[in-house]
């Protein structure tokens, strides 16, 4: 999973750096998004309540700045 994570994470971290991309709050919601599909890929055997935590923080967070950018469009 670890690999799988920061393959994704290095290559979207290029990619946006290419991009000339500057708001932090881009590299993080990518971030979280790269955690939840690698860990979605290699689906571990063994849930812990840390991670179940971790999990609904995450989540949070992701929606938060998600929602954060559509009021930014949606504000006059």
């Amino acid at each position: 999973m670890i690999l799988v994570y920061t393959l994704m994470n290095v290559l979207s971290a290029v990619a946006l750096y290419l991009l000339k991309e500057q708001r932090v709050d881009v590299y993080v919601s990518l971030n979280i998004l790269s955690y939840y599909v690698s860990y979605a890929v290699v689906r571990p055997s063994t849930l812990s309540s840390i991670v179940r935590v971790l999990n609904v923080a995450l989540f949070a967070l992701f929606i938060a700045i998600v929602a954060y950018r559509v009021y930014e469009v949606l504000a006059p």
